[in-house]
């Protein structure tokens, strides 16, 4: 579950504390071919795995490894054609999704929420290792804004416990005690998110600016978070080296197990769980 609770308090209820968990997989090289169902058998798997925990997964993002913003799909199209949406049946995208069924697009635009932001328009998508068009910020809106980053932390998901002792998500490299962390903060992603609202609001296009105007409004949010950093860390953290092979998750099917997905991308996934004050617009 998301959504942790409404706040009681003087502001009302539109406030509430909202857990957002992003299971993100590095992918090796060559990408997915099988991009309609293989990214829902592995979400929907690990949320039934890990049903009703503190680390149940509300995303999941795939990526080349050592690249993350770069496609996980062999093709453009393969990756075009998971997120673009054809709303009206002409046959042409109408918008790019944010997220489909949980499968997100990319870590620098997370929703709150599953279903809880949109894009107005559409985004080109890319092909292997080339990077993912992101929205303009103008042009995603939602239900769920961001008011504050109240708390992050992440894990890799690796099979023995000695790999998180030793080099776990925190530990700082750089530093003599092995027992120095580092740690995640959350600051950095919230004012990631304030500098995406200035940023528009002095934007020459699809900002405050291009009208002219002192009196003109603001585009409200922001609906998404970056979670570039909280990524970064964990590649460089547990040291994610190779990325799981494009070819044994392209065979999974409905059928496939928890216990064979957990050993197949052991070392090359993690889970990001960010804690946040929202508000309901």
């Amino acid at each position: 579950m998301t959504s942790i609770g409404g706040l009681d308090v003087a502001f009302g209820a539109r406030m509430q504390v909202v857990r957002t968990n992003v299971m993100c997989l590095a992918v090796a090289s060559t990408g997915l071919a099988n991009t309609t169902t293989v990214p829902k058998y592995i979400l929907n798997t690990y949320k039934e795995a890990l049903k009703g925990t503190v680390v149940e997964p509300d995303f999941l993002y795939l990526y080349e490894v050592a690249d993350m913003d770069g496609s996980f799909a062999t093709t453009a199209a393969i990756h075009s054609n998971l997120f673009n949406q054809d709303n009206d049946g002409d046959g042409t995208a109408d918008v790019t999704a944010l997220e489909v069924g949980g499968v997100l697009r990319l870590i620098s635009q997370c929703p709150l929420a599953r279903n809880s932001a949109f894009a107005d328009t559409t985004a080109a998508g890319a092909a292997d290792g080339a990077t993912v068009a992101p929205h303009y910020y103008y042009d995603i809106n939602g239900n769920l804004a961001l008011e504050a980053v109240i708390g992050l932390s992440a894990m890799a998901l690796d099979d023995t416990a000695a790999d998180m002792d030793a080099t776990g998500v925190f530990s700082d490299a750089g530093s003599a005690d092995t027992n120095a962390y580092a740690g995640l903060f959350p600051q950095a992603i919230q004012a990631l998110a304030f500098k995406d609202v200035y940023d528009n609001a002095t934007a020459t296009e699809g900002g405050n600016l291009n009208a002219g105007s002192k009196y003109t409004g603001m585009h409200k949010g922001p609906f998404t978070v970056n979670l570039t950093t909280a990524l970064q860390q964990l590649e460089t953290g547990p040291s994610i080296a190779s990325g799981a092979a494009a070819a044994t998750l392209d065979a999974y099917t409905s059928s496939t197990t928890f216990g064979t997905m957990a050993a197949d991308i052991t070392g090359d996934a993690g889970i990001i769980s960010m804690v946040s004050l929202a508000k309901v617009v």
